[in-house]
């Protein structure tokens, strides 16, 4: 009967544990050295707006194509290398100054746009709900309502570029909030397997005392089950949010990317009302 009592919350986790999957690519995508992970390019791939413009500090960066004399044919040639499948190019990045070889890989701006949206991702915040009742104080069959603060609902964006001999190529990545959604156990047994969810567009509406206690939000979730007989008396639950991802791009090309999800862990207690019979 132990192996069912862990079915919840490792469904629960491997939910959490999918999204977060993403965090060794995230941590790559500012690299700028060379190379792929999991079919996403990030070497070489510049962060940001491109630097080949006055920066605030009053600085200039240029990148020149770095080129060598090839005797075999009597021409002066690229330098370059393929790297599983992606050819780069050697390219001087010099900066007040100061110059640095990197290789650069050639890329399609769908391409590119695939680096920006890691970038973006690792800029999404993991959501903080609120709910009424509180998560101390909640109780089987009354309605739950759960937000985040509506100033956190915007959209992130980020920029990936790379140098080309014709002038930056960039590509825009921008993550827009769309669903709130709720997952949490919701068994009457101790060792049961039941995961109750919700979801709604939109943060959800923030309870207000004066609203009454017959009010109904878009983003709700009722109990069906005590807490009690869980460990620490409380139902674990994951509070997420599905973030759409659009890119634009200096070629005017853009269109959707795969959604993105942020989540965060809840624990709410959630009691059963006795009733008093005279």
């Amino acid at each position: 009967m132990r192996f069912r009592s862990l079915i919840v919350p490792l469904v629960l986790m491997t939910v959490v544990g999918l999204v977060f999957s993403d965090v060794h690519r995230q941590a790559l995508a500012a690299d700028t050295s060379g190379g792929t992970s999991d079919g996403v390019i990030w070497s070489g791939v510049q962060a940001g707006s491109p630097s080949n413009t006055t920066s605030s500090s009053g600085s200039t960066c240029t990148w020149q194509l770095m080129v060598t004399y090839d005797a075999n044919i009597g021409l002066t040639t690229n330098i370059s290398k393929v790297v599983d499948g992606i050819r780069y190019d050697l390219y001087e990045k010099r900066c007040a100054g100061t110059s640095t070889s990197v290789w650069i890989p050639r890329l399609g701006a769908s391409q590119v746009a695939r680096s920006a949206a890691v970038l973006v991702q690792a800029r999404l915040p993991s959501p903080t709900a609120s709910f009424a009742p509180a998560p101390t104080s909640m109780v089987v069959k009354a309605p739950t309502w759960f937000w985040v603060d509506p100033s956190w609902w915007t959209p992130v964006m980020a920029t990936a570029w790379i140098p080309t001999i014709f002038g930056p190529l960039w590509s825009r990545a921008t993550a827009t909030p769309t669903r709130l959604l709720f997952f949490t156990q919701d068994d009457g047994t101790t060792d049961g397997n039941n995961v109750g969810s919700t979801s709604c567009f939109g943060p959800g509406w923030i309870w207000d005392v004066t609203l009454g206690d017959d009010a109904m939000s878009p983003c709700m979730y009722t109990y069906q089950h005590s807490s009690a007989s869980r460990p620490m008396g409380t139902f674990l639950g994951v509070v997420g949010v599905e973030w759409r991802i659009t890119w634009t791009s200096s070629t005017g090309a853009g269109g959707d990317l795969p959604s993105f999800t942020t989540m965060a862990y809840v624990w709410n207690r959630v009691d059963e009302l006795q009733a008093l019979v005279g």
